[in-house]
């Protein structure tokens, strides 16, 4: 199953951030039991991962996932079927791989072709990828919404996880209060359709969306993206 979670901040992180990304990734220990990840850039971004070893059972496939060069980091739940296809591509192109799992090439697929990748994915998952250089995280999820991907959105940061749980549990939601906007729509329906969730601020990625954030505070979004159109069509 696996999970994930993280934080990107437009001021640097402080000391404490590690720890309230493990706490946020021992929620969802159930997800992963295989192996816990974290990685920190010391600025800006923090990723923290649960495994639960499938493909790959070494230590190769443990996440969150680096380029060689440390610029690019993954982290992903789920997985891409065509990835056998999409790793014979990216090794004529030069691309060495470490691991024989589907992450490593959805990290150089990823580095290789920017969200343009995300077109090439034929499969279900949530990811979040940073480019460390650039100071940008991009989150996605696929075309069918199998994998959640929950967010919160303040003006200066933004969290996310596999669970809400996970991101009711950050500090930065301390004090947000019910919307009662999204509160009526559940009355109505009996759930909370995308991309609301139930405390102010707090969203649930579209299905077959990106979302993309960087050091200029714009969050730039693509709902029902080039995802849903290249695999509903296979």
């Amino acid at each position: 199953m696996c999970g994930i979670v993280g934080q990107f901040s437009i001021p640097p992180q402080g000391e404490s951030t590690g720890k309230v990304i493990s706490d946020l990734t021992n929620l969802m220990i159930r997800r992963g039991p295989d192996e816990a990840g974290y990685w920190s850039d010391s600025s800006n971004c923090a990723l923290g991962f649960r495994r639960l070893s499938i493909l790959d059972l070494t230590s190769s496939g443990n996440q969150p996932m680096l380029t060689l060069d440390g610029r690019f980091a993954l982290v992903i739940n789920g997985e891409v079927y065509n990835f056998v296809e999409l790793r014979a591509e990216l090794q004529a192109k030069g691309w060495q791989f470490r691991s024989s799992g589907d992450a490593e090439v959805v990290l150089f697929a990823l580095a290789e072709w920017g969200k343009a990748a995300l077109d090439r994915f034929n499969g279900m998952f949530a990811l979040a990828f940073y480019d460390s250089l650039e100071k940008r995280l991009l989150l996605a999820r696929d075309h069918v919404g199998s994998k959640p991907l929950y967010y919160l959105k303040s003006p200066q940061e933004l969290v996310f996880a596999s669970q809400y749980d996970q991101v009711m549990a950050h500090p930065w939601a301390k004090g947000l209060a019910i919307d009662q906007g999204v509160l009526s729509l559940y009355m109505v329906f009996g759930y909370i359709p995308a991309p609301y969730a139930i405390l102010d601020q707090t969203f649930l990625l579209e299905a077959g969306s990106w979302l993309e954030i960087d050091l200029t505070r714009q969050l730039q979004k693509l709902v029902v993206s080039l995802i849903s159109r290249k695999v509903s069509g296979t």
